[in-house]
């Protein structure tokens, strides 16, 4: 279908591919018709529908079975309405590495801990998983994600208010691989950092967002800055129990380091 003629005119000299003209045409027409179409595809024309359908924010718990396919591998779900329903659906996609589940405009409140426990168990080849704002979510959610993906890299769960210093234990203990970690507004304290910080991912981490989590001190500063060697990126703002010592000890280690910080962030109180 590639090497069809090209139809559509777009502007003064440019054409689109046929092929990208019936995906947008059946993107903006989705209907039950169009639906049971996509799910005959096979899975390259179904990543482009579900592309589109991405941008657009018109994934469904309903729809998103229909374009899903064993192969899929990225999945973009930051601007869609879907809950813990659409999830189990993923089943059916094992080698999934990377879901973005991030709140675009406002809090999820229907994604919940047993949704994100179902994907973790089926699609255990995840690296990338974003879940920033998901209210719902408590620390059995990353418990899942450390225990049944080995090869988690990036997790993002900043503004899920109920995480604690449990999921860090166990973050610390099963994902080595952690390179880029985001647990900002939430309830952990320097005991979960600790584990963090000397945990088996301690010679991966290269960026930690802990920015508006209340109860941290400056000896989580300084132990990320101690036991981290590869941090680069270093958000620590909003963080009222975090004093001037925090400041000089990023400056000292600043000095002794050959490469600089990327970022770093904190607030003078």
């Amino acid at each position: 279908m590639d090497s069809l003629a090209t139809v559509h005119v777009l502007g003064y000299g440019k054409v689109a591919p046929l092929l990208d003209v019936t995906v947008q045409c059946v993107v903006a027409n989705l209907s039950s018709l169009y639906i049971e179409s996509i799910n005959l595809l096979p899975g390259n024309l179904k990543d482009k529908c579900l592309y589109l359908m991405s941008k657009r924010g018109c994934i469904t718990d309903a729809n998103l079975p229909k374009v899903l396919h064993e192969n899929l591998r990225v999945l973009d779900l930051s601007e869609s309405d879907v809950s813990d329903e659409g999830l189990r659906h993923l089943c059916k996609c094992p080698q999934l590495q990377k879901i973005d589940l991030n709140s675009a405009k406002q809090s999820r409140v229907n994604i919940s801990s047993q949704g994100i426990i179902q994907l973790a168990q089926n699609c255990r080849n995840l690296q990338t998983v974003y879940l920033r704002r998901c209210l719902n979510l408590t620390d059995e959610a990353v418990i899942a994600l450390s225990t049944n993906c080995p090869q988690l890299r990036y997790l993002n769960v900043g503004g899920c208010t109920m995480l604690t210093d449990r999921c860090l234990e166990a973050l610390g203990r099963n994902s080595r691989f952690l390179k880029c970690l985001n647990m900002a507004n939430t309830k952990i304290t320097d005991a979960g950092i600790m584990q963090i910080a000397t945990g088996d991912c301690k010679q991966c981490l290269k960026e930690v967002h802990i920015n508006g989590c209340r109860e941290l001190t400056d000896e989580s500063v300084e132990a990320i800055l101690q036991f981290c060697p590869q941090i680069n990126i270093f958000l620590f703002h909003g963080c009222p129990k975090i004093t001037e010592m925090a400041r000089e000890a990023l400056e000292n280690v600043t000095i002794e380091r050959n490469s600089p910080m990327k970022q770093v962030t904190w607030t003078i109180y």
